[in-house]
């Protein structure tokens, strides 16, 4: 069994240091040394827009400034990782936004709105894939997690929304017989319902990609299906987690970070070399928080 040495976690510290966005300097500071989380919500704060959304390319694959359910999804994420309660005003304000704009057709949201397309952005956030009769399942996408999130913070958001979203999820999700992909699996595992849970472990087990040599391509790869021992398909993944953990300390970048497996495929040439570094920052984070919580740093 693998572990990241002391050097490899010093350099991957010292890239965030440098070279991450100050979100993800703050959110370092704050999860492996100790600083306090006030500093995390100032810089999260920068990317909210008055509307209570969020926006501004928190979400570095979206260059769109006005807020999205995809990108407010991602703020309300750090958020409630972070602990804070439904008080706080980041979170009402996200889920204000969210309530005006809940579509109960659907029921929820799309990722992204029209206007996505005047901005830089990767090409799965084109909006031809969301609009309507697009392929993409906004009832999944962005729709499980968000439940998850208006149950967790339910003093905060109205009930009926929680309890439509997740009704019409555990009649979908339980059904599927096609393909659900390996954020549709994480973000479905998120609805706190046993059926809707029992299901996305019989896909996890199916579908989790088990090469080492599709690992560099968009899959099913272990560690995006449990980044960590408490996510909710971790306990039918145990054994594909430790390989993918061993291949991932071997993926450390000599800058120490880790990079995305993606590219823009030669949309916004200009711009994509931005993203691509703050993904740099973001997956640097993510791979030393699984690793930490995995058991796999040294002296951790």
């Amino acid at each position: 069994m693998k572990r990241l040495s002391a050097d490899g976690f010093r350099s991957a510290r010292d890239h965030l240091r440098t070279r991450a966005r100050p979100l993800e300097r703050a959110l370092f500071a704050h999860e492996f040394e100790g600083a306090p989380r006030e500093s995390v919500l100032a810089e999260l704060a920068a990317y909210r827009n008055p509307d209570g959304g969020f926006g501004r390319a928190l979400e570095p694959d979206l260059r769109l400034p006005s807020s999205s359910a995809l990108a407010t999804l991602t703020g309300l994420d750090l958020l409630r990782d972070l602990g804070v309660g439904g008080s706080e005003p980041l979170v009402r304000g996200a889920l204000a936004w969210l309530v005006e704009r809940f579509d109960p057709d659907l029921p929820g949201w799309r990722c992204v709105p029209p206007e996505v397309d005047a901005f830089p952005h990767a090409p799965h956030w084109s909006w031809a894939l969301h609009a309507p009769g697009g392929p993409w399942d906004p009832l999944v996408i962005p729709g499980a997690r968000l439940s998850s999130h208006f149950s967790h913070w339910r003093e905060a958001a109205p009930a009926s929304i929680a309890e439509r979203l997740t009704g019409a999820l555990v009649r979908h999700v339980t059904q599927l017989t096609g393909e659900i992909g390996p954020d549709g699996l994480v973000y479905a595992a998120s609805v706190e319902n046993d059926a809707v849970r029992a299901r996305m472990r019989e896909l996890a087990r199916a579908n989790v990609s088990r090469d080492p040599s599709t690992w560099t391509s968009y899959c099913a790869k272990p560690l995006k299906l449990a980044p960590t021992p408490d996510s909710p398909l971790a306990e039918c993944l145990v054994s594909e987690v430790a390989l993918n953990l061993d291949w991932e300390i071997d993926q450390q970048a000599a800058d120490g970070s880790w990079q995305p497996n993606w590219t823009w495929q030669g949309l916004y040439p200009e711009v994509w070399p931005v993203a691509r570094r703050e993904w740099q920052g973001e997956l640097t984070l993510r791979t030393l928080r699984s690793l930490r919580a995995w058991g796999r740093l040294e002296g951790a």
